[in-house]
This record gives structure tokens, C-alpha cells and sequence, in this order.
């Protein structure tokens, strides 16, 4: 069962200007319900044997309210390049049937995971980051700084403490949306940048 994935990655989310959800159950999403997608590149990776570097991993998921009351519905999306042993280990990684943290996360949060699929999944970095599941969704990010181009950094909110998210860099995402049939569709326009080092 030890595994352990490490990369960059990006959210965008169905809110305007900031996923209120990454602060805790309190406070209720922009349109009552949240969606919400993480896109995952992998640079590097194992589990049980399998090389995992190099590979990219989208998750979506739709909550009837604020994310942290549960009763969500999710669904992996593996990039279309990865081995099928590697799809095996992707989706028993980031769907928590790999135990870690997102076991207890997902196990809290989400009631039903849909199938996953193989897609294509593009992550690109530099001044403007963007996402692309092709024909699904899309985004591209706009980070946000003061006026001396300091980024705009958030630490320490309760859900980056649940997915060991140390800190992320805000950003707009204006233009995003996310269409798959077995979701609502949505828009939004807020995005976060981040890092990740995961292990069990």
C-alpha cells in the first residue's frame, strides 16, 4: 500500500472570488451548492513498484452545500498517457481507496465516486496557468499580487489542512467552466495555484 505522488497543482471552483469552503463549514458557497475541480501533475511518483512520474490527474466534485457537510459526488479523470497499471494506482491515489489522507477526506465529504475516465489532461505553468480536460472543462489562471508583484499567498485554512495543501498562491480564473453530463454544468472565476508532496 505505500505510495507517494508529488508535483504542482491548480483548482478552479463554481464560486467568483474565494471558494469560501477552504475555510471550514461555516460559511456557505457563492451559489449554496459547490462544485469544484483539482487538476494534478505528477512530477514525481510511485506506488507499490509503479513509476507514477509524469503523469496528470483532474478530480471533480459537486456538493449540494458547503463542501466540509458532505453529500458530494466525484469523479477521476486520468490523463490519457498514463500505462494501465499506472491508471490502476492513479485512481486508488487520489480516490483515498489507497489509504493516507484523503481516505478520511473523501470518506467524509463525498458519498459517491462515478466511474473514472481516461482523458485528455493538460496542466501548463508560467505567467498564466491553465488547466484542460478535453471535452469537459477548462481554465486558465491569473495570479494574483499587491502592486510591487508580491503573490498573493493564503496558509493555514482548514481544507488546506485536510488535503496537506501547505499554501497557495490566489488567482483569478475568469472564463473557467466545467461541462460533463453527469454534473451540473458550471462557471466560475476562482482559482488557487498550489504544490503538493503526498505519502503513506
Amino acid at each position: 500500500m505505500a505510495w507517494q505522488v508529488s508535483g504542482r497543482s491548480l483548482d478552479l471552483c463554481s464560486c467568483k472570488m474565494w471558494c469560501p469552503c477552504w475555510l471550514g463549514p461555516e460559511i456557505e458557497p457563492d451559489n449554496g451548492w459547490c462544485a469544484h475541480t483539482f487538476g494534478f501533475e505528477i512530477r514525481r511518483g510511485n506506488s507499490d513498484g509503479v513509476d507514477l512520474s509524469g503523469t496528470t490527474v483532474a478530480l471533480t466534485g459537486e456538493w449540494p452545500a458547503n463542501f466540509y457537510l458532505g453529500g458530494g459526488k466525484a469523479r477521476l479523470y486520468i490523463g490519457e498517457t498514463a500505462t494501465e497499471d499506472q491508471r490502476r494506482e492513479l485512481e486508488a491515489i487520489f480516490s483515498g481507496k489507497k489509504s493516507g489522507h484523503l481516505e478520511s477526506l473523501w470518506g467524509a465529504t463525498i458519498d459517491e465516486w462515478l466511474p473514472a475516465k481516461t482523458a485528455s489532461v493538460a496542466i501548463s505553468w508560467g505567467e498564466k496557468p491553465a488547466l484542460s480536460v478535453i471535452g469537459f472543462g477548462q481554465a486558465t489562471m491569473r495570479p494574483l499580487s499587491n502592486g510591487a508583484g508580491k503573490a498573493t499567498i493564503v496558509s493555514g485554512s482548514m481544507s488546506q489542512a485536510g488535503l496537506q495543501i501547505e499554501s497557495m498562491n490566489l488567482a483569478s480564473s475568469d472564463g473557467s467552466q466545467w461541462s460533463d453530463p453527469d454534473f451540473r454544468s458550471w462557471e466560475g472565476s476562482s482559482g488557487n495555484i498550489h504544490e503538493f508532496d503526498w505519502s503513506n
